[in-house]
């Protein structure tokens, strides 16, 4: 509710400036009614339009939601008496509701033919005559005047064709439609606004339609201005007050060009695509990453045996799939590098990886190389990078990072125990760890509908945390060391940088966000992280002798899985190999077959034993 409440009132505040500063003093009346009723209906629509977002997650260390996390605890809390705000908001909500419908019957009722009326025909309308003094009026198929000033001729035939105007065009919908909403959003302001300005173009088309008649334009506005002056009607002095008069005479001489209408209309397509996307319902999509498995040893009675992950090859690989895994690793490669992050698509990685353990040695150090390769620690050429760590509980990353920490409760800054205390006592839900609007890594207790009753009030504002002299001087020592180390290896261009551990990064980058004005002038700037080190160069080569080693290990095992039925890994023969053949040079490589190839043919009878591709 408070969704569409909010963001159909900036709809339709936005759509209404834009009529009254670009439309409202042209000329293309018909045009602006269309526009003013559309306003209203797409201001009512555009909280309603979804806009789907689609994120794939780019960090290992997101923000971190509790509201799943248990917490036993015991929390007594004192029953008081509260009230009910919802049905407060109701029963004020039904009251005005009752009022607008009671109005809106009883003006209907007004146009009700009374007895002492006399009725009279104008053109295809109904022309009532009342015998007490009114503005002349229409509604729906009747024009409503003044018995005694029609009979007297005091009624201008033109006031009686600017009524008959508001009939022929239906002027009576829109107003209906108006007071129907007026009902059901009587407290929004917005549509009296939008009613007003409804009633004052209904009253632009009716001045249009009576002089393209061929009546004069200075005639009619003297005609206007004479009738308004000598009516004795309080009502009609309040229809017809001189600010409206001299606003309807200005737009009777205005003549809008096509062309103009035509670039004001265009600026509003880049209007109504922002309101949509800003005030549509939201809707958030997270693509899934997929894990690896691991390898399990296991030991037999009789033989030291390995049991291996199985890794999924093509029958018939064809260039075209060569082709398709180029793209894929370049698109893998450019995306990670652009975001600075380890980033797994779940079916294409797959893909992508059933295709690099389908290609010989010779392929694959002629193709693009395996995009994971080095981003991981130890992570194999064709291995899928393992999913991140669990993230911390709340309690457990204060505990660990208590003094670099700030505390808020809501949007107030609040002292750690206070906030420890509170999530000792409310839980967990709510909590989420960020960085403030400072850089500093914040745990945030922010009010949920979990625990919006339980939270308690916010405490008196505190100043953040001044640093202490040690502090000052502890920083400085650190960031002296290290910008010294960095300017000598920039200078040098050896690639000698500092290295500075995350967590000492983030302890004195705090510090120095603390710092006062003249502190920050007093110290060391803070020292910039490293860019990353140059790629090692290929150094890896084994002797002629080792190589003949290789290759007598490797015939030795093709002849024994010839003569064997089922498949046995030694695990001391298949380690030698596997040594030998990882340190290797790629030269190497590509001149001998890759031991893990002994398998390939024997798969299905392998089942579940096929050894793993080796590290590049």
């Amino acid at each position: 509710m408070e969704h569409f409440l909010i963001n159909s009132t900036a709809c339709l505040l936005i759509l209404w400036l834009f009529y009254k500063l670009l439309l409202e003093n042209t000329s293309w009346h018909k045009w602006k009614r269309y526009y003013l009723i559309l306003s209203i209906v797409t201001a009512l629509a555009i909280p309603f339009i979804v806009v789907k977002t689609v994120i794939i997650p780019l960090d290992h260390n997101p923000v971190i939601d509790f509201t799943n996390t248990q917490v036993f605890s015991e929390m007594v809390t004192e029953q008081k008496f509260q009230f009910n705000w919802t049905v407060i908001f109701w029963s004020c909500y039904g009251i005005g509701v009752l009022i607008m419908s009671w109005r809106f019957v009883k003006n209907l009722k007004t146009f009700r033919i009374q007895e002492e009326d006399e009725v009279r025909t104008y053109s295809k309308y109904q022309l009532v005559l009342r015998n007490v003094l009114t503005v002349p009026h229409s509604f729906y198929q009747s024009i409503f005047v003044s018995h005694t000033e029609y009979t007297n001729a005091q009624i201008p035939s033109t006031v009686l064709e600017h009524e008959k105007a508001h009939l022929d065009q239906k002027h009576s919908l829109d107003i209906l439609f108006l007071e129907i909403l007026l009902i059901l959003l009587w407290f929004n302001p917005l549509f009296y606004i939008m009613k007003y300005s409804i009633k004052l173009n209904h009253e632009f088309l009716a001045d249009q339609a009576v002089i393209q008649k061929g009546i004069d334009t200075v005639t009619y506005q003297e005609t206007l201005l004479h009738y308004t002056q000598n009516s004795h009607s309080k009502g009609l002095a309040n229809t017809f007050n001189f600010p409206i008069i001299k606003k309807r005479f200005h737009i009777m001489k205005t003549n809008t060009s096509q062309t103009s209408l035509i670039l004001r209309t265009l600026i509003l397509i880049p209007i109504l695509t922002l309101l949509v996307i800003s005030c549509g319902k939201e809707e958030t999509e997270f693509q899934e990453i997929e894990e690896i498995l691991e390898i399990e040893e296991v030991v037999d009675d009789n033989h030291k045996t390995e049991i291996i992950e199985i890794y999924e090859v093509l029958e018939n690989l064809t260039p075209e799939h060569i082709e398709e895994y180029n793209r894929l690793a370049l698109k893998h490669k450019n995306y990670m590098n652009e975001n600075n992050n380890l980033i797994v698509f779940k079916d294409e990685t797959q893909h992508m990886q059933t295709i690099f353990h389908s290609m010989s040695k010779e392929q694959q150090s002629s193709n693009e190389p395996w995009p994971y390769l080095g981003r991981d620690n130890d992570l194999k050429a064709g291995q899928i990078p393992p999913p991140p760590p669990p993230a911390p509980s709340a309690i457990e990353y204060i505990n660990e990072h208590k003094d670099e920490l700030n505390y808020y409760l809501r949007e107030d800054q609040i002292p750690a125990d206070i906030a420890i205390k509170i999530i000792n006592e409310v839980g967990q839900a709510g909590v989420e760890i960020s960085p403030d609007d400072k850089g500093v890594m914040s745990i945030k207790i922010l009010e949920t509908d979990n625990n919006k009753g339980t939270l308690p009030p916010p405490p008196p504002p505190v100043k953040s945390k001044s640093v202490s002299e040690k502090e000052f001087t502890e920083y400085n020592e650190w960031a002296k060391k290290n910008n010294e180390q960095n300017r000598a290896a920039k200078l040098n261009n050896n690639h000698r940088y500092a290295i500075i551990k995350q967590k000492d990064f983030e302890k004195y980058r705090s510090i120095y966000g603390r710092m006062s004005t003249s502190q920050k002038s007093e110290a060391q700037p803070l020292p910039t992280l490293p860019p990353p080190p140059p790629p090692a160069k290929d150094k890896k080569q084994i002797s002629i002798k080792e190589v003949e080693e290789y290759n007598w290990l490797l015939n030795r095992h093709k002849e024994f899985l010839k003569n064997e039925k089922r498949i046995v890994v030694f695990k001391e023969d298949t380690n030698r190999m596997i040594q030998l053949y990882t340190s290797m040079s790629v030269e190497q490589q590509s001149k001998n077959q890759a031991w893990h190839y002994l398998y390939k043919e024997n798969r299905e009878k392998a089942a579940e034993i096929l050894p793993p591709p080796p590290a590049q």
